[in-house]
């Protein structure tokens, strides 16, 4: 199922794509200089998986990225004068209006075990922030993150938080357990790491609506992380804190310029959004029909 969404929707993206190229070139010099003016304004959320080789990850292989192609991203960002930040670090900058001109803010779903392991190490030779979203049930489980890995990673200065207690479809289950998947998550996560407060979600496989946000922010969440592709500016997070852009880091089989391709792709998808061209309008019809 997993691998069907995606290819539908990498064919999505590449007819958008077309679009929005052939929109630019008809336009010309004026958004080309209008283009350069948003990229100042926005920051791109990277969202990973698994660092390294994992055994039993019913993802795609794509979404399992090799330790050194990783290692490339941080040091390309480094060398083209990016500051690496988690996610609560990017949306103080951006509640109080601050500059997010070359940010990036990195986040880690589902808690891998290598995400300690191999990512931890990595993050602090590039002197970088994550943050990263743990399932409840799944923490302590093989290639899963314990309690002393995680530990690990908030005395590093990280940011944890939550995948929800199960991980579950949030928009497609009944309203009744959303206390459990919000609430009884982030009570076991300050109660098991010394009164660490979560206070950012990540919507598994990006599934939420109008009822799953406002549980959200009853049961104490400040800000999530959708499944849609684009970059947050001031007025984006401003406006909905509860659906903060990031685009998805693959291992496509092009290496570092794939990595580089990611990331425009956010920058560019979020200034069509400014112009009324939105992927992720198409997007939710076709998630939605599974």
């Amino acid at each position: 199922m997993v691998k069907k969404i995606l290819s539908v929707l990498a064919g999505i993206v590449l007819v958008l794509l077309l679009a929005g190229a052939y929109v630019w070139h008809e336009h010309g010099q004026r958004w080309q200089e209008e283009y350069a003016a948003f990229r100042k304004t926005a920051a791109p959320v990277l969202m990973y998986h698994a660092v390294g080789p994992e055994v039993g990850i019913e993802w795609p292989k794509s979404l399992i990225m090799p330790a050194e192609l990783f290692e490339s991203h941080l040091c390309y960002l480094k060398d083209n004068g990016y500051t690496i930040v988690s996610v609560e670090q990017l949306a103080h900058r951006l509640e109080k209006g601050e500059s997010v001109d070359k940010y990036v803010a990195l986040s880690f779903d589902d808690g891998y075990k290598n995400n300690h392991d191999v990512v931890l190490p990595l993050l602090k030779k590039y002197d970088a922030k994550a943050s990263f979203f743990v399932i409840n049930k799944e923490i302590g489980k093989p290639i899963f993150m314990d309690d002393n890995d995680i530990k690990d990673m908030i005395a590093a200065g990280m940011e944890l938080g939550s995948h929800t207690y199960s991980h579950n479809p949030l928009a497609k289950i009944d309203t009744k357990y959303l206390v459990w998947e919000f609430d009884t998550s982030r009570y076991w996560l300050k109660k098991n790491y010394d009164g660490y407060i979560v206070r950012t979600l990540a919507y598994p496989n990006g599934s939420y609506n109008e009822t799953v946000i406002e549980a959200a922010k009853k049961y104490g969440f400040y800000r999530a992380l959708t499944g849609h592709v684009g970059v947050n500016t001031e007025s984006t997070y401003k406006a909905a804190p509860m659906e903060m852009y990031r685009v998805t880091v693959a291992d496509d089989g092009n290496g570092l310029e794939g990595f580089k391709d990611r990331l425009e792709q956010a920058y560019f998808f979020g200034f069509l959004q400014t112009k009324g061209l939105d992927i992720n309008v198409i997007r939710d019809i076709f998630v939605q029909g599974y």
